[in-house]
């Protein structure tokens, strides 16, 4: 077989591979309404939070992103886009899954339930020196979602790997009030359906594997994030899902942070991962 007749007939299958390539990469993903979370512009992240897991702007500015990362007991916060950052020290190492800031203090969630609270005017110093650590308000499982809600003064936490939802299709949440002293204190619970999820996007037999929550404060609907189950969950505020958007792998690598700021523009982080990695921080602007 001459060199003419062999590429005549390895052409056909090259340009199916090319094609089949090309379809691949230009997938689009569906997106919540007002968003395109296929075109997101990339923010600086310092590298200190190179295992991003939490960010929350203030209610009253969205001047500074506020974000901690999992393994040291610090808070970073710097503009979004600068490569400058501040930092303060409220606890010693840990597991910090996420944070929230309402009522005029900050609020951090280790992965057993506890929350650290300290006021904001501490930002003034280089370590926080009015933490209050709120131990066995939820059940001890696992958990890396938390959001407030300036509005009724409330946080909201949402089970990762909790134990009495082992045999249910549900996924249980805990509603905590903050007094102005801000101590934490049990007010309820709520469930999200899965197979409510399902209907929208199929979790393929999987438990959904929550990793950050936030509220859309222009909406009152709820975002849920899931690095494990690469997927977006919007509830309304009776927490009946209304949509399932997976994510795209090669933009949401390692979702582990979600925040609005008061523009009702979404933030989304992604941790690095391994060790050669970056973290990543995504705005998707409100159209």
């Amino acid at each position: 077989m001459n060199n003419k007749k062999y590429l005549l007939i390895l052409l056909p299958f090259v340009c199916l591979f090319f094609f089949s390539a090309c379809a691949q990469h230009h997938i689009v993903y569906p997106s919540p309404k007002g968003f395109d979370l296929n075109n997101g512009e990339k923010l600086f992240v310092p590298d200190a939070l190179h295992e991003l897991s939490g960010i929350a702007f203030p209610e009253e500015s969205s001047n500074h992103i506020f974000a901690n990362e999992d393994e040291n007991g610090i808070v970073y916060f710097f503009a979004p886009g600068e490569k400058k950052h501040q930092e303060i020290k409220f606890a010693k190492k840990g597991d910090y899954e996420d944070i929230a800031i309402s009522n005029g203090f900050i609020m951090v969630l280790e992965s057993n339930g506890s929350i650290y609270t300290f006021p904001y005017t501490d930002l003034l110093q280089q370590n926080a020196e009015s933490v209050k650590v709120g131990k066995h308000i939820i059940p001890k499982a696992e958990y890396e979602s938390l959001a407030a809600s300036p509005m009724d003064s409330l946080l909201y936490v949402l089970c990762k790997k909790c134990a009495v939802d082992n045999k249910s299709k549900s996924l249980t949440g805990y509603i905590l009030a903050i007094s102005k002293d801000g101590d934490i204190s049990l007010k309820s619970e709520f469930q999200i359906n899965e197979q409510q999820i399902d209907h929208f996007s199929s979790l393929n037999g999987k438990k959904f594997r929550p990793s950050a929550m936030t509220r859309n404060k222009k909406t009152n609907q709820w975002y849920i994030l899931s690095s494990i189950n690469k997927m977006l969950v919007v509830t309304d505020d009776k927490w009946e899902v209304i949509g399932a958007y997976p994510l795209n792998p090669a933009i949401f690598n390692q979702p582990e942070a979600i925040a609005f700021d008061n523009a009702g523009n979404l933030f989304i982080g992604n941790e690095a991962g391994d060790k050669n990695g970056k973290a990543t921080l995504l705005k998707f602007k409100l159209n």
